[in-house]
């Protein structure tokens, strides 16, 4: 599972300002901004707030299985992974070029792999990618799921030395040095949470008003990536090697609360990951890091007027990942039209109140092909190139 999890991140992977998302994908959630504390369907309720899988339970008594939710998202606004690429080039070409006494080459590459340190300059990149499933059995005294999830954030940064720069510039190609390995590096730093465990949804009823109460239990990896590499030799995929990487495995737990005051609206908060966990990042050029895990509680609202679904949820406290990097705070809104009987339209926005990330539009739909198979996609994009899917697919019997 997390070989598939990073191959998904693979594309992109290198340095944003912080950490994005919600800490898992799905496809219907996702289209609505991310909103789902209030407003899940079977589908992701153990990922978000267990309490909604008792609040469900009397829609429909299908066991819904999840299998699997897919999702990546990017921000590269430099086109630091492309200019990487011409580097390398650029470098093996000078090498080359040198090996065989061409000035003309020489200069030639020298001055392209200038022009490609000097365009790497403070340069970034963000990606996130994630997989889960879930099997929400519908047992009228008590609703449970069984789920996995795992969720990958990897940041990086282009670490450029003037050093190389001024030694390029000097060079003669007509009496050209030994070409060593440049000073300047590609920088990775990523961390990785995958959970596998049962949620469990307690119907309770106060003055006639429908309220659930949910927990899961779960257990809880976390792993941390640490990966510096000289620009000439960078290459993300190499990121996940076992030098680069720590890993923990801990015990977690979520909890939920959801109540429905009027026919319709639905008013919930969840609280995941109550027990606080680090894990330090493998060091590297006397440099690591620290990765938390740390509660995060969301309060959230969703009205239902059969045809028409709008819910909005708010991240109560700060989310702050790495000790070294900035945190988040989402607030996310979405809605859907259900415009046919087998075909919904969903859109969304959300937007980071500290100011740390991108803010994200979202679009997606959902089909139903028959009664047992759904197939669902989300499309986001947003400010600093930043773009992202999520694809998923369910069964109901």
């Amino acid at each position: 599972m997390k070989r598939q999890i990073i191959a998904l991140a693979c594309v992109l992977l290198p340095c944003f300002t912080a950490f994005a998302g919600q800490g898992y994908f799905e496809a219907r959630s996702d289209s609505m901004g991310g909103a789902a504390v209030a407003g899940s369907n079977k589908e992701g309720a153990a990922f978000v707030n267990p309490a909604l899988l008792a609040v469900n339970a009397h829609k429909n008594n299908d066991v819904v299985l999840l299998l699997p939710a897919l999702g990546v998202d990017m921000a590269d606004s430099d086109d630091m992974i492309d200019k990487f690429d011409s580097l390398s080039y650029a470098y093996d070409g000078l090498v080359n070029a040198i090996d065989v006494g061409d000035p003309i080459a020489i200069d030639a590459f020298r001055d392209d792999l200038v022009n490609d340190l000097d365009s790497l300059k403070g340069n970034s990149a963000y990606a996130s990618a994630g997989l889960g499933f879930s099997v929400a059995i519908p047992y009228q005294s008590m609703p449970m799921a069984i789920f996995y999830k795992s969720y990958l954030d990897a940041v990086g940064i282009a670490d450029i030395a003037q050093s190389d720069i001024d030694t390029l510039n000097t060079l003669d190609p007509n009496n050209p040095p030994e070409v060593t390995d440049l000073n300047s590096e590609g920088k990775v730093v990523a961390g990785a949470v995958s959970d596998f465990g049962v949620a469990l949804s307690f119907p309770l009823s106060i003055v006639n008003m429908p309220i659930a109460v949910g927990i899961s239990p779960k257990l809880q990896r976390i792993d941390t990536y640490n990966y510096t590499a000289n620009a000439n030799n960078f290459d993300a995929s190499d990121f996940d090697d076992a030098k680069y990487r720590n890993d923990e495995t801990q015990f977690n737990l979520d909890i939920g609360v959801a109540m429905q005051p009027t026919e319709g609206l639905t008013l919930g908060l969840s609280a995941r990951n109550l027990i606080s966990h680090s894990v330090d990042t493998v060091e590297i050029d006397g440099r690591k890091f620290t990765y938390r895990v740390e509660p995060l509680v969301t309060a959230g609202a969703a009205y239902d007027w059969n045809r028409l679904s709008l819910t909005t949820d708010i991240d109560l406290i700060e989310n702050n990942k790495f000790e070294q990097l900035d945190g988040t705070q989402y607030w996310r809104v979405g809605g859907e039209v259900k415009a046919f009987d087998w075909m919904s339209l969903r859109l969304g926005y959300r937007h980071d109140m500290k100011d740390s990330t991108a803010n994200i539009y979202s679009l997606g739909s959902g089909f139903a092909f028959g009664e047992s198979f759904f197939l669902d996609f989300t499309g986001m994009f947003g400010d600093d190139n930043a773009i992202g899917g999520v694809l998923q697919t369910s069964y109901r019997f």
